[in-house]
């Protein structure tokens, strides 16, 4: 079998289809354009799709689809993604099952990695994951015992929402305070923004971003080079989250937590203060069990998204 796995963004989606082992063996990647509206995202979608059908004849493929925002899995329905245009009650699953003739599954993009964490980054080694994506935002993922878990109305895992500083910093979602208003992409520029008005002309990030915009890439570069002001930034990043992900661990007690997404590829300047953070609790056996790793998988939404199809279509006969 062959899954086809789609990570949609608000900018691109990204279509992929791989081996049942996660080998990916073929990739493309679309304009969004959420604008013209979903009857035009799906259409888009089954066009790749359709393709491929005919490129892999003979054999049997299912299709997974991660967006971010609330969904149900249950129904195939994006319930609202504020990256697609807003959108609200979308159909998915059941307009791409009709076109294609495939067994199609939606999910919230974080759960698509976690398990995509859990099959192909861990491979299966551990039973309960967390899985924390590090982009713009901050989401999350679980599995558990080998079982994605939705929660009661499919909105598990929503913990770049946890609350880690009381009235706190304002976060995209509304509210103060959440581990995404100090760990999200955004967060970490808006506090290096505020620190370069205060350093030294000789600042290393200051030389970086001279002629540019601060992103997190060239923050990371700065703390590559040694500069005060990114690498304690990065240690802020890593103390926030570390806070957040230890209430979670004592709640959850996972074997694993993956960070995967744009932002973990700085990981190395922030995991030290995770660990930190986990190492200030009293209850120490959850702590001294799990194990926190970065993901190697740059594209692992769409393998999770591609994988998970496989494991639905092989369930549902």
């Amino acid at each position: 079998m062959i899954g086809i796995g789609v990570d949609a963004g608000g900018t691109f989606i990204k279509l992929l289809a791989a081996t049942e082992s996660g080998e990916t063996i073929e990739l493309k990647q679309i304009p969004t354009l959420s604008q013209d509206g979903p009857k035009a995202f799906t259409e888009k979608i089954c066009a790749v799709v359709k393709d491929w059908q005919k490129q892999f004849k003979g054999e049997k493929l299912a299709v997974g689809i991660g967006v971010a925002g609330d969904t149900d899995p249950q129904k195939g329905v994006i319930r609202y993604s504020p990256n697609l245009s807003k959108w609200r009650n979308v159909a998915v699953s059941g307009p791409i099952t009709e076109a294609t003739g495939l067994h199609c599954v939606l999910e919230n993009d974080a759960n698509m990695a976690a398990w995509g964490a859990y099959d192909y980054e861990l491979k299966r080694k551990y039973p309960n994951v967390l899985a924390v994506t590090m982009g713009t935002g901050v989401g999350g993922g679980l599995v558990i015992n080998g079982v994605l878990y939705h929660g009661a109305t499919g909105c598990a895992g929503e913990i770049g929402h946890v609350n880690v500083v009381p009235q706190g910093e304002l976060c995209h979602c509304g509210d103060r305070g959440c581990i995404e208003a100090y760990a999200g992409h955004y967060a970490i520029v808006r506090r290096a923004e505020q620190a370069l008005m205060r350093a030294p002309e000789k600042s290393i990030l200051k030389k970086l971003t001279a002629n540019t915009q601060i992103s997190g890439e060239l923050l990371a570069q700065a703390a590559d080079e040694g500069d005060p002001i990114a690498l304690e930034i990065w240690r802020e990043t890593g103390s926030y989250l570390g806070r957040g992900l230890a209430d979670i661990c004592l709640v959850l007690n996972p074997d694993a937590i993956v960070l995967t997404g744009g932002v973990s590829m700085a990981h190395k300047h922030f995991m030290p203060a995770i660990v930190e953070a986990f190492s200030l609790r009293q209850i120490t056996t959850p702590f001294k069990h799990v194990k926190v790793v970065a993901a190697h998988t740059s594209n692992l939404g769409s393998i999770g998204a591609a994988l998970l199809a496989l494991e639905s279509a092989k369930t549902s006969k």
